[in-house]
């Protein structure tokens, strides 16, 4: 009985010792992977160079710390293994450095983009004033005009040069967060927050909204400035609008910021505003400058609609108005605005930013040629051509005939005397 007893004691005491070998490797496991993950959520989580070295020490301490149980790991880290475990972490690792060794390269290079944009933004100002006192005299002599003249293109020339470099500083530092389907941690938006708060990103791209529509104020824009500005519009809205999303997501919490964010929505719509506006008004006044009266307009649409009410207008007026009067009206609405000006230099930049389109366009087209029709049919014309060429080719036939009836051949009659 007392044998018995004794063996199974023994057997328990067996079963015990395994149960106790099993939970200790089970735990060491457990244990492995839990700092295993710590350390992966502190690499993406990482918010300098300093703090990957320091993930970099502690990846190394745990790689000793359980060189012991490296044949326990490989079964129970499968498929992976426990080298293969520590490849793929300081890869990992060596990848968030390299992120932070490009941005102490990019915040270099920004800081110089800085001080250029900064200097370039108080000439621009500079030169603002000094155009509007020039604007402001009253008669200007031929030094003034050439002295405005030289400050309105280093302006222009100082706002390209000013705006390209805020681009390229803003490229060069939001790259990496303006993807949509990129997703900020803590840390990158921390990152981020550095970045723009550094850089005064509010600030500068404020400064080339207001800046641009001040341009628009001070100077007499011609047709490929305004276009070249609408381009320029497009390009930084286009960029406004894939980092603003992120940038409301990371100040939602900051009342300030959040309405400087919106405030920059606000000027973007400003600064389209006016230069749409600007364009309207340019082409308004070239009727204007010939006596035509357009009702008011402010896309193409209603441009549409108010050439065309001129022309329907005017045709209703044939015989009430003077007929010399209805087609000098004609020619100065077809072939000194429309065909001159507004169809071959305008309409280009409307179409292209998108503020008129080809069916606009070929309306107003479609009715200057019924316009035509009315003022002068072509069929009247052709009848006074043809009169005309016919009478002056019987002229011709007449002329040459009558020539050719007084011209007389001459015959010899001499006889010369024979030889003796």
């Amino acid at each position: 009985m007392n044998k018995i007893f004794f063996g199974m004691l023994v057997i328990a005491l067996f079963a015990f010792v395994g149960y106790s070998y099993a939970q200790s490797d089970y735990e060491k496991t457990q244990q492995f992977k839990t700092k295993y993950k710590e350390l992966e959520d502190a690499i993406k989580n990482a918010a300098s160079l300093d703090e990957c070295n320091t993930i970099g020490e502690n990846i190394s301490k745990l790689k000793n710390d359980f060189a012991g149980d490296k044949s326990l790991l490989d079964k129970s880290l499968y498929p992976e293994n426990f080298e293969s475990s520590f490849a793929k972490i300081e890869r990992a690792l060596e990848v968030r450095k390299g992120d932070f060794t490009q941005i102490v390269e990019l915040t270099t290079e920004v800081g110089t983009l800085k001080t250029l944009v900064t200097d370039l933004s108080q000439k621009n100002e500079e030169l603002i004033v000094k155009i509007k006192e020039l604007n402001l005299k009253g008669e200007k002599d031929a030094a003034t005009i050439a002295s405005l003249q030289k400050l309105v293109a280093q302006l222009k020339a100082n706002i390209r040069q000013r705006d390209m470099l805020v681009r390229d500083m803003v490229d060069s530092l939001l790259t990496q967060f303006i993807k949509p389907s990129t997703q900020l941690s803590d840390a990158d938006k921390q990152t981020l927050v550095q970045k723009v708060e550094g850089q005064n990103l509010f600030y500068n791209i404020e400064r080339i909204i207001n800046d641009n529509i001040q341009f628009m104020r001070v100077t007499e824009l011609t047709p490929e400035d305004l276009a070249e500005m609408k381009e320029q519009y497009r390009d930084f809205n286009h960029m406004w609008r894939q980092i603003g999303p992120k940038l409301a997501d990371v100040y939602l919490n900051k009342k300030g910021r959040t309405t400087e964010i919106n405030n920059i929505d606000s000027i973007f719509s400003l600064w389209s505003q006016r230069l749409n506006e600007e364009i309207w008004e340019k082409i308004n006044d070239l009727f204007r400058n010939k006596q035509i009266s357009l009702l008011p307009f402010n896309n193409g649409d209603q441009f549409t609609n108010s050439a065309v009410t001129f022309i329907d207008d005017e045709i209703k007026n044939l015989g009430v108005k003077s007929s010399d009067e209805s087609q000098k009206t004609f020619f100065a609405f077809t072939d000194s605005v429309w065909f001159n000006s507004v169809q071959p230099t305008w309409v280009p930049v409307l179409i292209e930013s998108r503020m008129m389109t080809e069916a606009n366009k070929d309306t107003i087209e479609a009715r200057i040629a019924m316009w035509k029709d009315k003022v002068a049919p072509p069929a009247e014309f052709n009848w006074i051509y043809v009169v005309l060429i016919a009478v002056i080719v019987i002229l011709l036939i007449a002329y040459f005939a009558k020539g050719r009836k007084k011209q007389t051949p001459v015959v010899s009659s001499q006889v010369e005397p024979k030889e003796q």
